[in-house]
């Protein structure tokens, strides 16, 4: 049994580190995430053809891809980026994040494995946020909003993922920093490259 599976069954922190490689798409997706979030107004009243859409769409198109990528890795890779036992709405995992609430609550640092808990639920919201923006937008894109009513019904469904963008980003930064603060910097984890 390795230290992720003890981790997991005990709900304790691992020593875990992320390949270079998932650091990459967790740069990708940041970057093109917030970039396509940052230039939705670009778009918003803008034709199809016009600089403004493109560039938006064009930063869109990329994070669906960088997200295909990731959810391709969850399913077929090993170690921490794999998706297996991180399903963030089961009973178990529920039960982990109501703890960790419970012990923010008292001033306390909860202490998981990757993707567990409070934690996992807030990585997986994100995920599912991104893919949801990334999935309407590749259909607004590919079918064009006006060419059917089907794309009027996507326009409305990627304005409703837009108000959820900074409220995740809101929570999973703020967590980085109370990490930072309690003096178990997380972001190393995921954002120094050299050794």
């Amino acid at each position: 049994m390795n230290d992720e599976t003890i981790n997991i069954a005990t709900g304790n922190i691992a020593d875990y580190s992320f390949p270079v490689w998932a650091r990459l798409l967790h740069a990708g997706m940041a970057i093109f995430g917030i970039a396509a979030y940052l230039t939705a107004e670009l778009a918003e009243h803008a034709e199809g053809d016009s600089i403004g859409y493109l560039i938006h769409a064009y930063i869109g198109l990329s994070l669906m891809s960088v997200l295909a990528i990731r959810f391709m890795a969850g399913y077929g890779s090993r170690g921490v980026m794999r998706f297996k036992g991180w399903f963030p709405f089961s009973r178990s995992q529920f039960g982990l994040a109501v703890e960790d609430v419970g012990q923010l609550l008292q001033l306390n640092m909860p202490h998981r494995s990757a993707h567990q808990g409070i934690t996992g639920v807030v990585q997986a919201a994100g995920l599912l946020i991104f893919m949801w923006m990334a999935i309407t937008g590749t259909g607004i894109y590919f079918l064009g909003a006006a060419a059917s009513g089907f794309g009027e019904v996507l326009e409305e469904l990627h304005e409703v993922g837009e108000s959820l963008v900074p409220l995740y980003l809101l929570l999973h930064i703020g967590s980085v920093f109370l990490h930072s603060m309690a003096g178990t910097p997380v972001w190393q984890k995921m954002w120094k490259f050299a050794k």
